[in-house]
């Protein structure tokens, strides 16, 4: 009997060690494409779920979902035509998951559905405010993050911001320093209004950047958001905009933006 016992482990661990592989990933759901329905039945099933179930939840830890949910997701997109012809099935699954929780994460947080969250263009505008929420879930975010690839995820979202500014004028190294300064500094600080605050009378940043007190007001509340009660009452700052998932591509299409960030470039120094 122990003999069976071990024999069924190692073949396990053997099958597993196999899926955990792009080509083995990519056979055994061309498997299952070609059974039908009936190819979710296998045992090897059991085992791909697995290992899907442990690669992926911390990504929904990283935005607060349940990793059931992270699971459901990779099963999704293990039923599509691409994760079965992609040269890398693993990254397009992961792709898959991260948008998913992403667009979870934005719904919830916006009160809209996953579907729309998806489309930057049917977000609202304004964010709806709930009780402490909106101070919290930036931090949550990052402080959940994991260590291990850390400093890869900060560096994508002061580069993508950055990059907003300077297609909106700013100097490359005033936009990546200030961008870079503005999300250490929140993140160390325990509230959006406590970082808006502190950051407002930090007069060393402001003036080597070489910005009027009004201008860096406004360049707080274009990457930290606005404050309850302004107007627009809870818009979302672009840093927790490119965190719960918008690219490059997204922040540029919102002229709007754009246009502010460059009339507070172009806003007279202190001279």
């Amino acid at each position: 009997m122990r003999s069976q016992n071990t024999g069924s482990a190692s073949l396990e661990a053997d099958v597993e060690q196999f899926i955990s592989t792009p080509e083995g990933l990519r056979a055994v759901l061309t498997v299952i494409d070609r059974l039908g329905p009936e190819g979710w039945q296998m045992p090897a099933v059991e085992v791909l779920m697995r290992v899907a179930a442990r690669r992926y939840t911390p990504v929904a830890r990283a935005w607060r979902r349940p990793p059931e949910d992270a699971a459901h997701a990779a099963w999704l997109a293990m039923r599509g035509r691409s994760a079965r012809t992609a040269d890398d099935p693993w990254g397009v699954v992961t792709r898959a998951v991260e948008l998913s929780m992403q667009a979870e994460a934005y719904g919830e947080r916006l009160l809209i559905s996953p579907e729309k969250a998806r489309r930057p263009k049917f977000r609202p505008s304004e964010a709806p405010v709930r009780a402490g929420e909106h101070e919290e879930f930036l931090y949550d975010v990052i402080s959940t993050d994991g260590e291990e690839g850390r400093g890869d995820g900060i560096d994508r979202l002061v580069a993508t911001i950055a990059a907003l500014l300077v297609v909106a004028g700013w100097n490359h190294h005033d936009a990546r320093w200030a961008v870079e300064y503005v999300a250490s500094r929140t993140a160390d600080l325990g509230s959006q209004e406590s970082a808006r605050d502190v950051l407002r009378r930090d007069g060393v940043i402001r003036l080597r950047l070489g910005l009027r007190q009004r201008a860096w007001t406004r360049l707080l509340g274009l990457l930290i958001g606005s404050r309850p009660g302004a107007a627009p009452a809870g818009q979302l700052g672009v840093l927790e905009r490119v965190l719960l998932g918008d690219t490059l591509t997204d922040l540029l299409a919102d002229v709007e933006l754009v246009e502010l960030a460059r009339r507070i470039r172009d806003e007279p120094g202190d001279g």
